[in-house]
């Protein structure tokens, strides 16, 4: 397809913006680690700043659907630059306590909670009519060429200045996306427009984002997978990751840094893949495969010993990393009405940054008496089960997920 410029600038802000949510990660685990020297510490204070999915998501979502969309993205991006620039300010200033760190990052994750439904919401409205997985791969790729950039520029940084000063980059990140997405709101004006429905109080337009989302059994079965999904998965990749890289394998913070960047490379040969062959795919029985593949793949790690043998994991898992973002979007956008897609994104941004704040909380308590190691064995084998439980469901056997 032919990609519009709203949908190019779109993809640069997003690049943005996930280069600075990667630099993030990175520099927030290794500080906590560096200061507390605990996994326990360190997944408890990553799990509270993941907490305002759970805490605002839905609420957010209703103000997606009410806020022009190019002006919450936006808006999210002056207030995540400002949090992100207020941390090293305060590590300069000798006033950087973990308690600190802990309520910056939730109420930087706080703005996320309306970027990320706004920004999907906005997809299908610049892309036009046919080619959403073309739009939702152009859309996603951002992520996998930041996660290229990303955990590069960590990994040289980390070589001359301390884990703090990363905090500086992630600034600077939030203030180039909100710089680049500047043209939007003309752009979005520009763009085919859904007619708006009846203003209804914030507490009945909250409700009628939930029935929306519980009407259609497609969209609540995918909801729940995710849901589940997310609870094993999350907290073993963000906090998982660094302790195996630390502990297990022995290494630095720039060979943590490297093997969040390996993922890259996978998943942007899959995203090209995805994009060049899976429009006339089932949306859905797509993204159980890829729950499937994306499960097995991580129980090598149980065997694995050193750096070369976790790159070559790492990357073989992240060719089923595009299929299940893609995949899943594409299916919500065929199956949700545009009028409802801000807080039924929400839900599915709740279900996956909230069951990510569960998860990440409840990986930190478990490594203090599983060695990770195991734990990647374990959680492979229950994500995977995740995607063969889609397969089953009555809702796909009976009305394909692609359609609608």
């Amino acid at each position: 397809m032919a990609y519009t410029r709203g949908l190019v600038v779109l993809w640069g802000g997003e690049f943005a913006a996930r280069v600075a949510e990667s630099l993030f990660q990175i520099a927030l685990l290794w500080y906590l680690l560096e200061v507390t020297g605990s996994s326990a510490v360190t997944g408890l204070v990553t799990m509270v700043s993941y907490l305002p999915a759970i805490v605002v998501g839905l609420w957010a979502g209703v103000l997606v659907d009410r806020w022009p969309l190019p002006a919450v993205l936006l808006g999210a991006e002056g207030v995540r630059t400002a949090l992100a620039l207020a941390l090293p300010l305060l590590f300069l200033a000798g006033a950087l306590p973990v308690w600190a760190v802990g309520l910056l990052a939730f109420l930087l994750n706080g703005a996320a909670a309306f970027f990320n439904p706004a920004r999907d919401a906005l997809i299908p409205r610049l892309a036009g009519p046919g080619g959403l997985v073309a739009a939702n791969s152009l859309v996603q790729s951002a992520w996998q060429f930041s996660l290229l950039l990303g955990p590069f520029l960590a990994a040289v940084a980390l070589q001359w200045v301390p884990t703090a000063h990363l905090f500086f980059g992630v600034a600077l990140a939030f203030a180039l996306s909100g710089a680049v997405l500047l043209p939007l709101p003309a752009l979005a004006r520009a763009a085919p427009q859904t007619p708006a429905g009846p203003a209804l109080p914030f507490g009945a337009a909250l409700r009628a984002g939930l029935a929306a989302l519980l009407r259609d059994r497609r969209v609540f079965w995918l909801w729940v997978v995710t849901l589940v999904n997310n609870f094993f998965l999350m907290g073993p990749v963000i906090v998982g990751m660094p302790v195996y890289v630390r502990e297990h394998l022995g290494a630095s913070g720039s060979v943590f840094a490297v093997v969040e960047g390996t993922y890259a490379g996978g998943m942007i040969v899959a995203t090209w893949v995805v994009s060049r062959y899976g429009e006339r795919r089932d949306p859905v029985r797509m993204l159980f495969w890829a729950l499937i593949y994306d499960g097995l793949t991580y129980v090598p790690l149980l065997w694995v010993t050193g750096v070369p043998g976790t790159l070559a994991t790492v990357l073989v898992h992240a060719f089923g990393i595009p299929a299940i973002t893609i995949f899943r979007l594409t299916a919500l956008h065929r199956m949700v009405p545009r009028e409802v897609q801000g807080r039924v994104f929400a839900a599915f941004h709740l279900a996956v940054a909230g069951m990510m704040a569960l998860s990440i909380g409840t990986t930190g308590a478990v490594l203090a008496w599983l060695p990770v190691n195991r734990l990647f064995a374990v959680i492979g084998l229950l994500c995977a089960a995740t995607g063969v439980a889609g397969h089953l469901l009555p809702a796909f056997r009976e009305r394909p997920g692609g359609t609608g």
